[in-house]
């Protein structure tokens, strides 16, 4: 396992945890992130996210910017601005195996969202990005914010199903993607007008 991976780890399992005590409810809704394979695809997606156009990537056959290994390192620095504060609710704990051994993974699921949101609004980064007018730090807030968000699309999305279905699907009750459903049968279109965009 991979410092990145297993950080990507904790970060899963703290947004879309297994939920072993909604048993009752169904065995679709027990699974969380980490049993659905989001951590891959998480990676995969963050390391897409920002094309290469020339450059010092380029030139080394890059074609997008491999962000996770940044993102993982930037986890790990609001965690232990979270521990600095004395934000850290639970403190440190011993990491699961499948995560990484840094600030973030050790963190409680909580105080690993706390950390997030000291990338995002709170922390020394985003009061440096506000001071400095500095693009790149706020990249870094843009994605903290994002990142959250992108890892429930991708959990509730088909990226972590075969195409048929999804464990976010399944605990969502949707069906899947319809050609069409009969109750929208039945209104024809009179006329069409192309707008001029």
């Amino acid at each position: 396992m991979s410092y990145t991976h297993g950080t990507f780890a904790a970060f899963v399992d703290a947004v879309v945890p297994a939920t072993p005590e909604l048993a009752e409810r169904g065995d679709e809704h027990v699974p969380g992130g980490l049993d659905a394979g989001l951590v891959d695809v998480l990676v995969e997606e963050i390391n897409t996210i920002q094309p290469v156009h020339g450059g010092p990537l380029g030139a080394l056959g890059y074609e997008t910017t491999p962000l996770a290994p940044v993102v993982a390192a930037l986890l790990d620095a609001a965690a232990l601005e979270l521990l600095l504060r004395r934000r850290a609710e639970e403190g440190l704990q011993s990491p699961a195996d499948e995560y990484a051994g840094g600030p973030f993974s050790r963190l409680a699921a909580r105080d690993r969202l706390r950390a997030v949101r000291m990338l995002e609004t709170e922390g020394v980064l985003p009061a440096l990005a506000d001071r400095l007018d500095a693009p790149g730090l706020g990249t870094i807030q843009y994605l903290a914010s994002a990142l959250v968000a992108l890892t429930e699309t991708l959990y509730y999305g088909e990226l972590t199903g075969d195409g048929e279905t999804s464990q976010g699907w399944e605990q969502a009750d949707y069906p899947g993607p319809s050609d069409g459903y009969a109750v929208m049968l039945g209104y024809e279109v009179d006329e069409f007008e192309e707008d001029d965009y």
